[in-house]
């Protein structure tokens, strides 16, 4: 099919003025191509694409659908014929505006949708890149290809173009990955470095829901993601255990100090007064030199040796506890942390009977449900 100026002269006539300053990638979708498909069904698919590229907010994006409705007619999209020419792509593409366009086809194979797509650039009439995916079936599987595919498809465009992401997981020991990539475990120190544009975040940890995020990172900016990951019931009885156990050794441990430091006192006050009388017993001996007053001076020695004893052993344990409840209050944690992400069974009392009162006419009649 010969192209003709007026084809030209049409498409820049209906070209989108683009605002100045606009640091998006320009970038137009045509319809794709049917093949043993419904013209709407492909029809839907480009505007999906569209779509989904506007999502990311990086591209400045006009669709094929946008081009007929400047035009003011429907046009059956072969009687452009040259969605597989890439000279014309590139001229429909210069005549827009736009640095790259998106084309292909949505083909039927048996019970199978074979979706390929390019992108072409404008400027020097190439393909960057190319996609094909089979797909089984419509609906909800077709969406989610055209979807991932369309994000896939213009990646490139967006190498050289970084953005940051700052990452708080309020769980650490959680792996973190973009792109299905480890980029390491929580906490994770600093700003990472990504492409602008769409990226999957994943961060999954033993015993949570693995959290999962299309994100899409902002040219030369910052974006700050704040996650709290949710256990799993079965996490939440295990950690609850061993909570619940820890803190109760830090209890048994405090009081274990608190006597052993009372007991060290009270001992090391009573080997004091012990000490006075062994004092005064000898005194009272050297001068006397009785029997009487030997053996209460050697009775009050033994005495106060055992306080002794007992007041060293007192602060030994008081000491040796004291370390021991300070690990405990360290090394546990609140046994209630997770109390809040509990799922909460159906009570069955709520499915006791209720009654009601139903107005009738000319009188009441009791309503229940048993």
């Amino acid at each position: 099919m010969v192209r003709t100026p007026v084809f030209a002269a049409l498409l820049c006539a209906a070209a989108p003025s683009f605002a100045a300053g606009d640091s998006r990638v320009k970038i137009a979708v045509v319809d794709l191509q049917a093949r043993g498909v419904e013209a709407g069904l492909v029809q839907s698919a480009g505007t999906l694409i569209a779509s989904e590229l506007n999502k990311l907010e990086v591209f400045k994006v006009i669709s094929r659908e946008d081009v007929r409705n400047l035009l003011s007619f429907e046009k059956d999209k072969q009687s452009l014929g040259c969605e597989a020419d890439q000279a014309c792509l590139a001229e429909i593409g210069g005549a827009l505006g736009v640095e790259y366009l998106i084309a292909g086809s949505l083909a039927k194979i048996g019970d199978t949708l074979l979706l390929s797509l390019t992108l072409n650039n404008t400027r020097t009439a190439a393909v960057e890149n190319r996609i094909s995916e089979s797909v089984s079936g419509k609906g909800d599987a077709l969406i989610a290809s055209i979807s991932r595919n369309a994000k896939v498809l213009v990646a490139k465009i967006l190498k050289g173009r970084e953005g940051y992401l700052v990452l708080t997981v309020a769980e650490s020991g959680a792996l973190v990955k973009i792109d299905g990539q480890i980029r390491g475990t929580t906490p994770v120190k600093g700003r990472m470095t990504l492409n602008w544009g769409p990226h999957l975040l994943e961060v999954e940890k033993a015993g949570f829901i693995a959290y999962s995020e299309d994100i899409s990172v902002p040219n030369k900016q910052m974006l700050a993601k704040n996650i709290a990951l949710v256990p799993s019931n079965d996490f939440i009885d295990g950690y609850e255990g061993t909570a619940k156990k820890m803190r109760t050794a830090a209890w048994i441990a405090s009081g274990l100090a608190v006597v052993g430091a009372g007991t060290a006192v009270f001992f090391n006050q009573k080997s004091a007064t012990t000490e006075t009388s062994f004092s005064a017993a000898k005194a009272t001996y050297l001068q006397t030199l009785s029997q009487s007053d030997y053996d209460r001076m050697k009775s009050l020695s033994s005495t106060g040796s055992s306080q002794v004893l007992l007041a060293r052993v007192g602060f030994g344990v008081g000491v040796a506890a004291l370390l021991a409840a300070t690990w405990f209050w360290v090394a546990g944690d609140d046994p209630h942390k997770y109390e809040g992400f509990r799922e909460v069974a159906p009570d069955p009392a709520a499915k006791k009977s209720s009654l009601g009162l139903t107005p009738l006419e000319g009188g009441l009649a009791l309503a229940g449900r048993f």
